[in-house]
Order: C-alpha cells, then sequence, then structure tokens
C-alpha cells in the first residue's frame, strides 16, 4: 500500500501524488473500502481510487532505475505481437497504456514512430488509433520522466529523442 507523500504513476494519469490512504469519508465512496486519494502532479483535480482497484497504479520510477533503462533505448526491439487487425490494435494499444509499464510504452512509441517513417516514404501515415496511442504513451513517458529527472515535459522529450538516437 501506497503512503500519503508517495509519488505513484496512476492509469493514464500519470505522475501523481498520494494525499490520503485507507478508509475515506467522501460522499459517493463504499466506506469499507479503502481508497487512495490522489492529485495529479501534471493537471488539476482529485482522484479516488479503491486500493485494491483494477487500474494500474505503481511507484514512479526512481532516477537510477531510469538512468539504467536509457543506455539500453537504441537496442530496445519494436513489439513484436501488435494485431494485424486495426480493430484489435486499438484494444491491444489501450492495454499498454493502462499498463503505464514504462518499457511497453518505449516499445510502442518505437514501434509507431518507425512504421510512420515507413509509410512517409510513400506519401502515407499511420492510422489515426496509432497516431493517438503514440501521443498519448509519449506524454505518459514525457511526464514521467521530466518528474523523475526535475525537468520540464518538453525537456524530457528531448532527452528522450537523444537516449533513442545514441
Amino acid at each position: 500500500m501506497f503512503a500519503p507523500g508517495d509519488y505513484v504513476i496512476y492509469s493514464v494519469e500519470g505522475v501523481c501524488r498520494v494525499e490520503e490512504a485507507g478508509k475515506l469519508n467522501v460522499p459517493g465512496l463504499d466506506r469499507t473500502r479503502e481508497y487512495y486519494r490522489l492529485t495529479p502532479y501534471y493537471r488539476g483535480g482529485v482522484i479516488y481510487t479503491p486500493v485494491e482497484g483494477k487500474a494500474a497504479i505503481r511507484k514512479v520510477l526512481s532516477k537510477p532505475d531510469l538512468q539504467a533503462l536509457l543506455p539500453k533505448l537504441p537496442e530496445l526491439p519494436e513489439l513484436s505481437d501488435v494485431p494485424a487487425d486495426v480493430k484489435q490494435q486499438a484494444g491491444f494499444y489501450r492495454e499498454i497504456l493502462a499498463g503505464h509499464d514504462c518499457l511497453r510504452l518505449l516499445q510502442l512509441c518505437k514501434t509507431i514512430c518507425n512504421k510512420q517513417k515507413q509509410l512517409a516514404a510513400k506519401r502515407r501515415t499511420v492510422s489515426s488509433t496509432e497516431l493517438r496511442s503514440w501521443k498519448a504513451a509519449e506524454e505518459m513517458l514525457h511526464q514521467e520522466f521530466a518528474f523523475v529527472l526535475g525537468i520540464e515535459p518538453v525537456e524530457a522529450k528531448q532527452y528522450l529523442e537523444k537516449a533513442f538516437a545514441s
């Protein structure tokens, strides 16, 4: 269980601060269940989510973990299990986004970016589903990496681009 003051990654929301944890006295919440009250770091608002809920929640990467991950980026393989059917791709990408696993998100970005490069030569582009998924994954990664490194998300984008190119 996370404690108040912890920073976590919550589903597709990204970096959040745990403000409270436990049985909360909030109208509309089941008083017999334990909840987290989260405050998104990059947006306003409050999120209440069950401690034992289905949404993915994990601790933010540590700086040493992030620094160990970066040298591996140029050799990171693309996703090999992308469904050929466009309708199935939407669910596949949604699952990766909801899980917020950094490696899978990085693979998603690399896969779609490389596909876009191949299609651009033919004056074509990736599907709108792929484009939305790619942009969502990038935003999630930029926010987490920026938080860990103490920089702005825009700077994290440039930081990641350099790491992929190295």
